[in-house]
């Protein structure tokens, strides 16, 4: 994942750096929607997700090619709010029972992401529509993770009760939970209109939150490696490891041009 980060860097420093005149717009962008982590095992339900940040385009529009009016780059600064509620299998005192909790988690991102627009063929000019894609890597600041119920023993979940997290401020931190580190590729679709832009994107996280202590992880792994032991007519047996949920986030968010950096 380094590597990838590191190349697309070196991409995007490089074409800016070859073509630092074609500085386009800048502006600001926020957006709400639902954050989840994909995950069949444990994840329970969505979070609120939300972004507030700023963008700066780089556009080729100097080239005169009919291209340079379609195509560019933007990257900019955003911070995003994930999470999901989840439920977890644990054991204590040789007893296993089920837990229920949530997780939020605020993330400083960076994407870079190739994007194109046109204007729509009608009668009103204007409108303008266009697809972005490109990979965008995120590094966590600070978040909660908490119980929301418990279910001792496997009880039903009748017998779910309420508790209050009385832990250290380090026993609630999210990032001593899950890995602090994601990678994760954003696409999309956008309307423009002027100096406003709505769009409508994905942001999928490639980096497991964690290690996958959860019991019933536990259980499905060992069970997934006695198959592959079975199944399998090598020697050595194949390594099943069931990842943890990845960040993924469903989202719509309005940009609005502030301005344009001026041109040599």
């Amino acid at each position: 994942m380094k590597k990838i980060f590191l190349l697309g860097l070196m991409v995007l420093t490089g074409i800016t750096g070859a073509r630092c005149q074609q500085f386009g717009d800048y502006g600001v962008r926020a957006g709400l929607g639902v954050a989840t982590y994909t995950d069949d095992l444990a994840t329970k339900a969505p979070v609120l997700g939300a972004t507030l940040g700023g963008f700066i385009n780089f556009d080729f529009e100097a080239t005169e090619s009919p291209a340079g009016e379609l195509f560019y780059l933007q990257t900019g600064l955003n911070l995003n709010r994930r999470g999901s509620v989840f439920q977890e299998v644990f054991e204590k005192e040789s007893t296993l029972s089920i837990r229920e909790g949530y997780m939020h988690a605020y993330y400083a991102q960076i994407p870079i992401l190739a994007c194109m627009h046109m204007e729509l063929p009608i009668r009103e000019a204007g409108h303008v529509v266009g697809v972005f894609a490109g990979p965008a890597v995120s590094v966590g600041l600070f978040g909660r993770y908490a119980d929301r119920k418990v279910s001792p023993g496997v009880a039903s979940y009748t017998d779910n009760y309420d508790i209050d997290v009385n832990g250290t401020s380090a026993d609630r931190a999210v990032f001593n939970h899950i890995k602090r580190l994601d990678v994760s590729a954003v696409f999309g679709i956008t309307y423009e209109r002027g100096p406003l832009m709505l769009s409508l994107y994905v942001d999928h996280g490639f980096i497991a939150t964690s290690k996958g202590e959860d019991i019933l992880r536990i259980i499905e792994n060992g069970q997934a490696q006695i198959l592959d032991q079975i199944n399998n007519t090598d020697t050595k047996p194949i390594e099943v490891e069931i990842p943890n949920g990845n960040n993924t986030a469903w989202m719509l968010s309005a940009s609005y041009k502030l301005g344009s950096l001026p041109r040599k």
